[in-house]
């Protein structure tokens, strides 16, 4: 009895591992496939020259701010344009708040203007020197958070103008670890909204919502010359689209069948 017992228990055992991998081959084969669809289904162009569009600028810090705000300086916002723009900070980070009000006031000739921009802040994702232990506790309060943002929900939030829709259009982001919670937070609404989308045409009803929203973009620092950055090898089964700096990083992809890196020549000089 005892002998039949031991093995019994360690068939359930062996079968309890076998569904476990099982399930998650199965997980990874769907999210790899999933992923690979969204990075390969082409946009459609369906926004009107002119149309109104909310961007969302994620800000890094320190150096990662300072190519992100040259890189907006080789764009040159039309005042005509019909522009939203939400950028994100981290907690603590004046200095990146300080340049988007800079960048604001020098675009609106001296003046800002408050109303075509806002400045949202979320909790750090990690802290230097933070324990790697507590690490994940925080990535999760900065993800949580951008969820909201990406909802429209953040407490410093305000009501957009009835022209904008809820979500941005465009994600817009260098790094480094905002960035990753930020992108994959947008990917998983989009997924939820590709599912809702799915349901509505499965039962002959007009979808309510659309997927055309929350594309995101990364430019890689320019500083990575023939490697990517942490964030870079995060985001790069991940983000819409990836731009790199340096011809020895155009190419590169997550894996077979995913989109591959562009190379857009120097942005920041």
């Amino acid at each position: 009895m005892s002998l039949y017992l031991t093995w019994s228990l360690w068939e359930w055992l062996l079968w309890s591992i076998v569904l476990a991998i099982t399930l998650g081959i199965g997980i990874l084969f769907v999210t790899a496939a999933s992923l690979m669809i969204s990075q390969n289904t082409a946009v459609a162009k369906t926004r009107k020259r002119g149309s109104p569009v909310h961007i969302l600028i994620v800000l890094g810090s320190g150096g990662h701010t300072a190519e992100m705000f040259y890189m907006l300086d080789q764009y040159k916002f039309d005042p005509k344009d019909s522009t939203y723009r939400t950028y994100v900070v981290s907690s603590g980070d004046n200095f990146s708040a300080g340049k988007a009000r800079d960048f604001e006031t020098k675009r609106g000739d001296g003046e800002e203007a408050h109303e075509n921009y806002t400045i949202l802040t979320v909790p750090r994702a990690r802290r230097v020197h933070q324990s790697y232990l507590t690490a994940p506790f925080s990535t999760l309060h900065c993800f949580w958070t951008c969820l909201t943002i990406l909802r429209g929900l953040h407490p410093e939030q305000r009501r957009l103008p009835r022209e904008y829709t809820a979500y941005p259009d465009l994600i817009l982001t260098n790094g480094p670890a905002t960035a990753v919670c930020m992108v994959v937070a947008a990917k998983l609404i989009r997924f939820g909204l590709f599912f809702l989308e799915w349901s509505s045409r499965l039962q002959g009803r007009s979808p309510v919502f659309t997927v055309s929203k929350l594309r995101t973009v990364y430019v890689e620092s320019w500083a990575r010359v023939s490697s990517l950055s942490t964030t870079g090898v995060i985001l790069l089964p991940i983000a819409d689209r990836f731009l790199v700096q340096w011809p020895a990083q155009a190419g590169r992809r997550a894996w077979w069948g995913m989109k591959k890196t562009q190379y857009a020549g120097w942005l920041v000089i």
